[in-house]
């Protein structure tokens, strides 16, 4: 059975964020920045990079969206994002709530008017365009077809806190021990997916050590991977009472473990 950390995006894209959002949004509105400027594009790129995956997953299944159109919807998103001042507002309102719930919120309403903002987006001129990456396209599609349809943003969203810790994870891991670690926690917790987890036993032969260095290994592990996904939460929160909030929202009180 597949288990809570199984990797979810098909690849590893997105996975240098930024230690805020807020100096990635900032970089967005920069005074003087304009449309077509590198500093402006360069940011709107990774802006689009980080969040396309709720949004994309959410034109699929709530407002059945094909997927050519669920794509172009998606650049548009978030070129009105920024042409209609709205992240300029939130930066500027600290009572402007977490950044997953605006982006779920703003959805609703960019969706009522979607004609006009993708019209807008194929006037192209000095707009960019971010391509999404195909392998976690089909990722996503493949879970679009076997999990429920309810809340398609916010079980995108947990896929990417996922997906990313995981890769902090992966980055993170120096040294044999480290190594050894995060090898284990990959053997037991995330490539089983379908499959029968390993034992203890069967993965302290694999590496030459004894079952209860396997079981220290993951309890370390494990521990660590909790530890960065509420740094991943923290990263779209505006303090650590929102941010103990949203992990309840997302994880049910605790990240994974």
């Amino acid at each position: 059975m597949p288990t809570l950390y199984t990797r979810t995006g098909g690849s590893r894209e997105g996975s240098g964020f930024p230690r805020t959002r807020w100096s990635l949004v900032a970089r967005v509105l920069e005074p003087g920045s304009r449309a077509g400027s590198r500093t402006r594009d360069d940011a709107l790129t990774e802006l689009v990079s980080s969040y396309w995956r709720p949004v994309y997953r959410t034109l699929r299944v709530r407002y059945r969206r094909a997927r050519e159109e669920a794509e172009d919807l998606t650049q548009a998103y978030f070129l009105s994002l920024i042409e209609d001042r709205t992240l300029e507002r939130f930066v500027a309102d600290p009572r402007a709530g977490r950044f997953r719930s605006l982006l779920r919120s703003l959805l609703e309403t960019f969706v009522r008017d979607a004609d006009r903002y993708a019209r807008r987006q194929k006037r192209g001129g000095d707009r960019p365009h971010v391509p999404l990456d195909p392998t976690t396209v089909e990722a996503i599609e493949a879970r679009i077809k076997r999990e429920p349809e309810e809340d398609p943003f916010d079980r995108e969203w947990r896929s990417l806190v996922i997906d990313q810790a995981l890769a902090d994870l992966a980055n993170e891991a120096r040294g044999e021990l480290a190594q050894r670690r995060l090898q284990v926690f990959l053997a037991y917790e995330v490539e089983p997916a379908g499959e029968e987890r390993p034992t203890y036993a069967e993965l302290a032969r694999q590496l030459g050590v004894k079952p209860h260095d396997v079981k220290n290994d993951l309890v370390a592990t494990r521990r660590r991977f909790a530890e960065l996904i509420l740094d991943r939460i923290r990263e779209e929160t505006r303090d650590e009472a929102e941010a103990r909030d949203e992990l309840r929202n997302l994880f049910g009180g605790a990240p994974p473990r």
